[in-house]
């Protein structure tokens, strides 16, 4: 079996706030913003990867920094066997003329003042393709001749050599962007999102040219995209990403027949489906917010919204209910609790009917109907915690502590793909609750 073409290890990309010299001269702290963190995978040559997940989950910025668009906070990227962060000037010449990029949007990433013609030339001036004397008329024949070929093998006409981006739609300047990446014949190209800002009737078409490249021209794909009917129809692989973290990574077929998270199974439960009963489905859609990056979960990151967090042994509650008391404690825990706003909110200032209105109103606990003794505990928690007495209100909840908020869950062999989610820990018996999705759930431990 032969190396990969691309692997990528413990990669992080951070963007910090409050980082600028005033802020750093009043004595503010930085703020981390963990776009990325902590990416493993790797892609075979000629292999189509696709990385999916929701908007703002990273992705994109996945994809920049595997190019070193972005430079990396932490890990490595190997291309080739080569450390692309540790490449000289002309290594990374190099690795530009080898790796390349379609953009999102189509609209925006064309300069509107170059034609078509010197868009998809550009990047030949820059590599000086074919080397010799910028002067020699044969040099630059062979450069138009070369973007003439590429427009009409996208698709276009070499004959709209001479034409702007603004008469061209979306789903041509596409083609174009398409052309742009392919001009120095590269092995490697990241798909940003390349069909989600055109129509649908376009997008098909799309797919199909990338399709045609990828064989012909024996290209290796990092597609970056939210769209699972997308990542279906192109990927080989699949990997799912949540929170800046790989959740679940596996054959395309296999990932999309018999997932292993509950995120990917909630994930693909949201894909609409062709069949008659389709308009009496269930749709069982994700509950809460994405967290923010900020301040990401322990954990397990997913553990905020997700259907299955494991309760501890000895304490006999339902799902929802420790779903709801796993957001009490969270919101003790990041102090999440607005004193003052709610006793004017509530216009009372005494304690213990503020603990009771605040179970009832402010966390939407009624929904839940927290049994007993849950509720008495919870209610306990939040008199203590409206005493600003917060440590003592995060012990009085220590009983409902977690594995899922302790352990960062690791990717681990399931099947013949891979998932990191503390279900597969359990023993044989211990059923996930996701289970009417239309796919298969998952068995016992062997």
């Amino acid at each position: 079996m032969t190396d990969p073409l691309l692997e990528v290890r413990n990669l992080r990309k951070y963007f910090f706030e409050r980082d600028s010299f005033l802020d750093r001269l009043l004595g503010d702290d930085p703020v981390a913003v963990k776009a990325v963190d902590g990416l493993n995978f790797e892609i075979e040559r000629g292999e189509t990867l696709g990385l999916v997940g929701e908007s703002g989950c990273g992705k994109s910025t996945a994809g920049e920094t595997v190019l070193r668009l972005q430079e990396a906070t932490e890990g490595k990227v190997y291309f080739d066997g080569s450390n692309v962060y540790e490449m000289d000037t002309t290594e990374l010449q190099e690795f530009r003329r080898r790796a390349a990029i379609v953009f999102q949007d189509p609209f925006s990433s064309l300069d509107p003042r170059m034609t078509i013609g010197e868009t998809v030339r550009q990047p030949l001036d820059v590599h000086d393709w074919p080397p010799g004397d910028d002067h020699d008329r044969s040099k630059r024949e062979r450069r138009t001749e070369r973007v003439r070929d590429l427009l009409n093998r996208v698709g276009l006409s070499g004959d709209q050599f001479d034409r702007y981006p603004h008469e061209f739609s979306g789903g041509q300047r596409q083609r174009i962007g398409i052309a742009r990446a392919l001009a120095l014949n590269p092995d490697f190209v990241v798909l940003d999102e390349p069909t989600s800002a055109l129509d649908v009737s376009v997008q098909a078409q799309i797919l199909n040219l990338l399709d045609d490249l990828q064989s012909e021209f024996g290209l290796t794909y990092l597609l970056v995209s939210h769209d699972l009917s997308v990542i279906r129809h192109i990927c080989d692989r699949v990997a799912v990403m949540y929170l800046g973290e790989i959740v679940e990574v596996g054959p395309s077929r296999s990932l999309f027949s018999d997932p292993q998270h509950p995120y990917t199974k909630a994930l693909l439960e949201s894909v609409p489906r062709v069949d008659v009963g389709e308009r009496e489905r269930d749709v069982d859609t994700l509950s809460g917010e994405v967290p923010s990056p900020r301040n990401p979960p322990t954990g397990c990151r997913f553990r905020t919204r997700c259907p299955s967090v494991i309760p501890p042994e000895d304490v006999d509650i339902e799902q929802d209910e420790f779903r709801t008391v796993q957001t009490v404690r969270d919101r003790i825990r990041n102090r999440d609790v607005d004193l003052s706003g709610t006793k004017e909110f509530l216009e009372t200032d005494e304690t213990d009917d503020l603990a009771d209105r605040i179970v009832d109103t402010m966390l939407d606990l009624e929904e839940a109907a927290l049994s007993e003794p849950h509720r008495s505990r919870v209610r306990e928690a939040l008199s203590v915690a409206l005493e600003d007495e917060w440590e003592e209100a995060e012990k009085s909840l220590a009983a409902y502590e977690s594995v899922c908020e302790d352990v960062t869950p690791a990717l681990q062999e399931r099947q013949d793909h891979r998932a990191a989610c503390h279900l597969l820990d359990q023993p044989a018996g211990v059923e996930d609750t996701v289970t009417d999705s239309g796919f298969t759930p998952r068995q016992g431990d062997d």
